[in-house]
């Protein structure tokens, strides 16, 4: 009987969570997109320090400002080649 009682409760809750996790889809669905777009920007940091660095496309313009303002250089390199790529 104990088990029986425990089974049905998992059950119910399971239900119950499903549902609401249905409710909460539908919620979403409806939203504007001005709605989606003020939560968007609810959910970024109001100031990030990275955000405000004048990063620079070229490696030689980035050294040229470094050595006019005294500051050291960061050089980020991405490569999204495959490792077998017989170009590089």
């Amino acid at each position: 009987m104990r088990k029986l009682f425990v089974v049905g409760s998992v059950a119910l809750l399971c239900a119950a969570s499903a549902q609401a996790e249905g409710a909460r889809r539908q919620a979403r669905k409806a939203a504007t997109p001005e709605a989606l777009q003020a939560e968007i920007e609810a959910l970024k940091a109001p100031k990030v320090a990275w955000r405000e660095i004048a990063w620079k496309n070229c490696l030689l313009d980035g050294l040229k400002e470094s050595r006019a303002t005294s500051k050291p250089a960061l050089l980020w390199i991405f490569i999204d080649r495959p490792i077998d790529d017989a170009r590089c």
